[in-house]
């Protein structure tokens, strides 16, 4: 882990794939309601037939021309370029990897864009560049927490410990002994190698499971907006001042400060004021990353700060 290669990616494009994916899509991102209406109020009529295809249960599908192309070497600030390559993708290239993908026999859902490939791809454009300029609003007001989470990554890798920013992706993600897992109807195992790990912040949903995995120079993340909340009002974010906090959640940082002697899982959840299913929860994560220990003791669990724990809670004070 200290020779990861890491970067933060500031681009709309995965936050507006997610957008739509929630909003037209059968894949649940955890957009919320004021947001889903912001975008729905934006578009024409046809938005949910054009965007059909990509999302239909069974038959997802999105085509290399439309998939975020992540820059190794620089931010994107808009999607104008993006949208540009969308619709002068070559329709014969869409064409090749539906039939690569289902043979010739296309599912019922894709046949209308078989039949008229650059219209559809005009289509999506469009509709990306109307929920855009829905949303540029809330995406300008997030210029102050994307500059927060570059520093906060930043801090976590020169610190040697990017497993801060691992265990902190998500309900969606999960880090245990090196290894990420990310929630998906479609599971494969992918090696990180030599590869950048590029992060993309997405302020649009709280549970986004976008990525992108077998790229040759980069793999990256998509994951949601550490208080992307305070985005309903245009109040400015507060700034902080926890750095472990910051890194892995108030919590789970309160829990490991105070863990300097064994505790039980009652001692932690009156810590943090919380349920001792929300206490269990946020132990595990911190167990999964190794950080701490849990052992059972008769009728009680018994939880220890291990010495990567204890480590961490010193790089960060």
């Amino acid at each position: 882990m200290t020779r990861l290669r890491v970067s933060v990616k500031r681009d709309p494009v995965p936050m507006l794939i997610s957008l739509l994916a929630d909003i037209y899509g059968d894949r649940p991102q955890g957009v919320p309601e004021p947001w889903r209406r912001l975008v729905r109020g934006a578009m024409s009529t046809d938005a949910a037939a054009v965007l059909r295809p990509m999302f239909a249960p069974g038959t997802p599908v999105l085509p290399d021309c439309i998939s975020p192309l992540i820059r190794p070497d620089a931010d994107r600030p808009d999607p104008g370029e993006h949208l540009e390559r969308i619709r002068e993708a070559d329709p014969h290239v869409l064409l090749a990897e539906l039939h690569a993908i289902f043979g010739e026999d296309v599912p019922t859902t894709w046949r209308p864009v078989v039949a008229a490939p650059e219209r559809w791809l005009r289509g999506v454009a469009d509709v990306m560049a109307d929920t855009w300029g829905a949303f540029t609003p809330v995406w300008n007001r997030a210029s102050e927490l994307f500059d927060r989470e570059v520093e906060r990554v930043g801090a976590a890798v020169v610190r040697g410990a990017p497993e801060a920013v691992l265990l902190g992706l998500g309900s969606r993600h999960h880090y245990r002994d090196g290894i990420l897992h990310i929630e998906d109807r479609y599971p494969e195992d992918f090696a990180l190698a030599e590869r950048t790990l590029a992060f993309v912040p997405i302020i649009s949903s709280s549970a986004p499971t976008l990525c992108e995995l077998d790229r040759p120079d980069l793999v990256w993340l998509g994951y949601a907006m550490p208080g992307q909340g305070r985005l309903h009002s245009a109040a400015a974010t507060p700034a902080r001042t926890d750095a472990l906090g910051v890194a892995i959640g108030s919590a789970r940082a309160l829990i490991l400060r105070t863990l300097t002697a064994p505790a039980t899982m009652s001692d932690i959840a009156g810590w943090i004021g919380a349920t001792a299913p929300a206490a269990t929860y946020h132990c595990r994560q911190l167990e999964a990353a190794g950080l701490l220990t849990r052992r059972r003791q008769g009728s009680w669990t018994e939880v220890r700060r291990t010495a990567r724990g204890e480590a961490l809670v010193d790089l960060f004070s």
